[in-house]
């Protein structure tokens, strides 16, 4: 026994991704086209910037200008730092000499002592300028990179292993860079690139059946037009939460398709399998009976007809599910209508069916 559901469905590509260009300019080559197959990382188009060529020139240019200024900087600074020294031994060596002793006047310690003191004002300079210099480097090396990064978006290369499913572009337009606020994922797109050796399977389950839904129910899967034997795959996830408007949860199913077999944008036909009872005891729909003492079926007991109250379950290709109420070992008659009266005597005729 198990809970079956029909229902309508969508085929679509694993991954889809819409390209668009990062910089501005002519496309100076267009590489492929639709249906081809490209690989991650394989260059799709070329954009032709020249401007921002000069820019690069210009920038390394630059870098190497501040990079000398560096060099000029802490050369200055380790000249700074021997003076410093320099002057800090001389100070220290004359205050030892007048120590107990008139052979340094006060005037020439004072001397000493105010040549220390600039050669330490000079290192500071020197180490601001440094840092200065340092910093400039660093801003320069920055915009060369950035203009690298720019360039590099010159190419158009594919994210991922797929198939060119749309081309929007041919050699000698004019591309734009993309705006944040496009309004659809294809409007400028360069390209479309579409993941198809698997394809997902998109189909809404309603409300009233989402409770019997599990990673890894049965699916069978019967795209339109396709003559062949239908898809057999399982349920690999669902949303976990229901449409608000239509009360059914999107639910998908991942099939392989290494021969490239299905295509995105087929409509298909899905049956689920779901809540699967392999040993679930089961009876003819017709042999249960309901009123408002609940359901049941007319049985065999000491070769009398006799009610036996039963819970049902699921149904399922014309049998029903018995979950209480009724041995597997009891006779039971095969319909609830033109039996005789309870307690009649009977001799049952056991019924096989070919299943």
């Amino acid at each position: 026994m198990a809970q079956r559901l029909q229902t309508n469905a969508t085929l679509e590509a694993f991954e889809e991704a819409d390209l668009f260009a990062k910089v501005s300019g002519y496309l100076s080559e267009v590489r492929v086209d639709i249906g081809d197959h490209v690989k991650a990382g394989q260059v799709l188009a070329v954009i032709d910037v020249p401007e921002m060529k000069q820019e690069l020139a210009e920038a390394k240019a630059e870098l190497e200008a501040k990079r000398s200024v560096l060099e000029s900087a802490r050369r200055q600074l380790d000249h700074n730092k021997a003076e410093l020294a320099l002057q800090d031994a001389l100070a220290k060596d004359r205050e030892e000499l007048g120590q107990g002793r008139n052979f340094i006047s006060d005037r020439t310690l004072d001397q000493v002592h105010a040549n220390a003191a600039i050669a330490k004002a000079d290192l500071g300079v020197a180490e601001a300028n440094s840092d200065l210099a340092a910093h400039q480097v660093d801003v320069a090396a920055a915009t060369v990179e950035r203009i690298k990064t720019l360039l590099a978006y010159t190419q158009v290369v594919a994210p991922f292993d797929g198939v060119v499913a749309r081309r929007q572009v041919n050699r000698g337009d004019l591309v734009q860079a993309a705006a944040a606020t496009r309004t659809t994922p294809s409007a400028g797109s360069l390209f479309t690139l579409q993941r198809i050796d698997t394809i997902r399977v998109f189909c809404d389950v309603p409300e009233n059946d989402v409770s019997h839904l599990h990673v890894g129910d049965p699916a069978v899967v019967k795209p339109s037009g396709f003559d062949g034997k239908p898809f057999i795959g399982k349920v690999t996830r669902f949303s976990l939460r229901l449409d608000p408007e239509t009360r059914d949860m999107r639910t998908e199913i991942d099939l392989p398709n290494p021969d490239e077999r299905l295509y995105p944008g087929t409509y298909a036909e899905v049956s689920l399998e779901m809540n699967r009872r392999p040993d679930a005891l089961t009876v003819p729909t017709a042999a249960v009976g309901s009123d408002d003492g609940g359901n049941f079926v007319y049985a065999i007991a000491t070769d009398r007809v006799t009610r036996l109250a039963v819970r049902t379950g699921l149904i399922d290709n014309g049998r029903i599910e018995i979950t209480a109420g009724l041995s597997e070992e009891t006779p039971v008659l095969a319909t609830t209508k033109g039996i005789p009266p309870l307690g009649t005597v009977v001799r049952s005729a056991m019924v096989r069916e070919n299943t």
